[in-house]
């Protein structure tokens, strides 16, 4: 039997320019292109999770503008039910300014907009949408007071807790909080924010995960780009290697990296098998322009498998 996902993070409107690099401060790089993506980090693993085969809904706040009900409707076509999500009257929806270099490589501007309002009575008034769910996949997108208090929720509810530290906070994350996650996926700036060891190698990223569980989590995957994650399987140091693609656009990546994850726990596969899996998705996105867009289908993934 298939286990509910409910998804909790930020959407947002990605406004999207490619260069062949990204300008330095106070210069004006012409180029020829411009598009418009549904996006935001709790937005794109939904999307993910519910495309790569995952039943999911969503938990966020919106505002009543256009953007507002664009992204709406593109969560819907993907499958994710959005039945729970709060409208804020006046407020707007999240925009993000990315640009993309022809290394793939990103630079962000960022505004949240409605996101940022969700507040912890907010979610303690809507816990009830947590009852008919088994898995709860969160960012720190949303004001951390939310955050912590949807953990909690979704914990005394005997819910799986998967977290994206996303950003993460420069306080780190109380140890009240920490022992109730079940999967961290940090990348490595994430890592050594909340660590205070900076992701140089294997073994330096071997001794972050470590200190990831000694603050409580479970089961830290430290996501190290091109080199793979890493991960602690039977006690030991386990290292999924990434897959040889030709990237063109890594923009969301690492959130489609955490929905396929997500897709493959909530169907009951092994640890192993979900990191296979979601680097697969992964891998395969980042052969695609766009966050959402790149999302690659169910039987593509499995096909490459």
């Amino acid at each position: 039997m298939k286990n509910k996902i409910l998804c909790m993070g930020c959407i947002n409107i990605d406004l999207v320019m490619y260069a062949s690099r990204i300008p330095r401060p106070g210069e004006t790089i012409e180029t020829d292109n411009f598009q418009t993506f549904p996006g935001g980090k709790g937005g794109n693993q939904s999307v993910a999770a519910s495309i790569l085969g995952g039943d999911v809904k969503f938990f966020t706040k919106l505002g009543t503008d256009d953007y507002s009900k664009q992204l709406t409707i593109a969560q819907k076509k993907c499958g994710v039910s959005m039945d729970d999500v709060l409208y804020l009257d006046g407020a707007t929806a999240g925009i993000a300014m990315i640009m993309v270099d022809e290394n793939a490589q990103n630079s962000i501007l960022y505004t949240p907009g409605a996101n940022r309002m969700l507040t912890p009575d907010d979610v303690r008034a809507s816990s009830h949408i947590f009852d008919d769910c088994d898995i709860l996949e969160i960012t720190m997108e949303s004001p951390k007071e939310a955050v912590y208090e949807a953990i909690k929720i979704a914990k005394s509810k005997n819910m799986i807790v998967i977290m994206d530290p996303a950003p993460a906070p420069k306080e780190g994350i109380p140890a009240e909080i920490a022992e109730l996650v079940d999967f961290i996926k940090p990348n490595e700036t994430e890592t050594e924010i909340l660590t205070g060891i900076a992701v140089t190698d294997e073994i330096s990223a071997w001794k972050s995960l470590k200190a990831l569980q000694a603050k409580g989590f479970r089961t830290p995957i430290i996501s190290l780009g091109g080199k793979g994650a890493l991960t602690v399987l039977d006690g030991e140091a386990y290292l999924e290697r990434p897959l040889n693609v030709k990237p063109i656009d890594t923009t969301a990546a690492g959130d489609i990296f955490l929905g396929a994850f997500t897709s493959a726990l909530s169907n009951g596969k092994s640890l192993k098998e979900c990191l296979k899996f979601a680097k697969t998705a992964a891998a395969i996105s980042t052969m695609k322009k766009g966050a959402q867009s790149s999302i690659p289908s169910i039987q593509a993934v499995e096909a490459f498998l």
